[in-house]
């Protein structure tokens, strides 16, 4: 037994089927799917870099009390609005020989061809930290920009 079916307006038997979709409905989708996908690809390919975006200057560090406090300005200047940047300060002693590190948070955003300031400040090891013969990288650490 075969199952038959029937033309709903002549009541006609329907002996074939074609359930494929034509080239014209494929010439449709298929750029539709592909302007689906675009801000898939923005958000993964096309991703900026922070290190080249954002740049490190005018760093000082300065003793206050029992603290050391790293000052310097972050310059934006790539094309894209930055947040949630990430500073950080390594201290290398005389030999090279790694010391130790502190990160700051920046809360504000920093927009395209903006500057901020910034400031890091160390409680621990302050004293060794601020003999003239340790050397310091400030770099930035990581944040994010909006892919759109």
């Amino acid at each position: 037994m075969t199952a038959k079916m029937k033309c709903s307006n002549c009541g006609a038997d329907i002996s074939t089927m074609n359930m494929t979709w034509g080239r014209k409905y494929w010439l449709f989708t298929i750029p539709i799917m592909l302007i689906g996908f675009w801000p898939l690809a923005q958000m993964t390919l096309f991703k900026a870099d922070i290190t080249k975006a954002l740049v490190v200057s005018d760093v000082t560090r300065r003793v206050n009390g029992s603290s050391l406090e790293i000052i310097g300005l972050i310059t934006n200047q790539g094309g894209k609005q930055w947040s949630g940047v990430t500073v950080e300060a390594e201290f290398f002693d005389a030999s090279g020989t790694f010391i130790d590190e502190e990160s700051e948070y920046l809360r504000t955003d920093i927009a395209p061809n903006a500057k901020e300031h910034f400031k890091i400040e160390l409680r621990s090891q302050a004293s060794k930290l601020s003999d003239p013969g340790t050397k310091m990288n400030v770099k930035i650490a990581g944040g994010h920009s909006m892919p759109f």
